[in-house]
């Protein structure tokens, strides 16, 4: 079984890869935003040597400037929500920071490619999703060595040493490789919760109201679900309409990659049906899911 997953995981890493270096430039790298639109105020190439904290309670509270923000997404990439989430930026001429899942990005190389032709950035979010705080470093290695490696694959740029903890859990011994990897260590001012609800209103009214209180930050969403893509259109208007500028991160360095990795022999999370209160399985996943999703 192993065998056989890391065929399809190696086959279609390369198929991506051949696509990516046939690819013409993306029609977002060469045309000018439209007037009006929520752009980016400003670039910045952020230092990861020594895999510092972004975002509280670690990050530097200085990164941001009053009412500028950072829009990241995390769990994908999905075929379906997250192109929408890509067409409503692109609708506002804005970028965003997507940390993705191993698991999803091996099922989904193309999406990368098209976040990537869009002028996005990418970071990584483990292969399965599990508490790393839970698991030898051995465990951890493998679930993010593989995940930047089958990213890197999908890119036809390189990726950003960037990384955010499933269910924002670190311990001594993730932030210690983090930092021997150079790594940038990805946490959060404005978490939308977005997980919680099925519906955009409580999504955008969160986010909303994290900003007046905090008045800036780095703003955590999922691609994966319906009623976030369905709250970006409007979540990026009330930004607009509120005076908060969006600001792109990137890395001053690419990841510095360990070729060809294994990914961990786990099932497909990402490949079941997820249905909320209707089945005990995710009544269980929910409550394991108490800290973060």
């Amino acid at each position: 079984m192993r065998d056989r997953r890391n065929l399809v995981y190696l086959t279609l890493g390369a198929m991506a890869a051949a696509c990516a270096a046939a690819s013409p430039a993306s029609a977002a790298d060469s045309e000018a935003c439209p007037a009006g639109a929520l752009g980016v105020s400003r670039t910045i190439e952020v230092d990861t040597t020594g895999g510092p904290w972004f975002g509280k309670p670690h990050g530097d509270p200085n990164l941001l400037r009053a009412n500028e923000v950072v829009l990241t997404f995390d769990d994908g990439p999905s075929p379906t929500n997250t192109r929408k989430v890509l067409e409503a930026l692109a609708k506002e001429c804005t970028k965003a920071t997507f940390f993705v899942v191993g698991e999803m990005a091996v099922l989904h190389p193309e999406v990368i490619k098209e976040e990537v032709e869009q002028g996005h950035t990418i970071g990584t979010h483990t292969w399965t999703h599990p508490n790393l705080a839970r698991r030898s470093l051995e465990d951890v290695k493998r679930e993010v060595e593989a995940t930047f490696d089958v990213a890197q694959k999908a890119s036809p740029k390189p990726i950003a040493p960037f990384f955010r903890y499933p269910y924002l859990s670190s311990s001594e011994t993730t932030v210690d490789y983090f930092k021997s990897r150079n790594i940038g260590q990805f946490a959060v001012d404005i978490d939308s919760q977005d997980w919680r609800v099925r519906s955009s209103k409580p999504v955008i009214a969160r986010v909303m109201a994290g900003l007046k209180a905090r008045g800036r930050g780095i703003i955590l969403m999922h691609d994966i679900h319906k009623w976030t893509a369905d709250a970006v259109p409007q979540l990026l208007a009330k930004l607009k309409a509120g005076g908060y500028k969006v600001v792109h991160l990137k890395a001053k360095e690419p990841i510095d990659l360990v070729a060809d990795v294994a990914p961990p022999d786990k099932p497909v999370r990402h490949k079941l049906k997820r249905k909320r209160s209707k089945t005990a399985g995710w009544k269980l996943r929910r409550k394991k899911m108490a800290l973060h999703p």
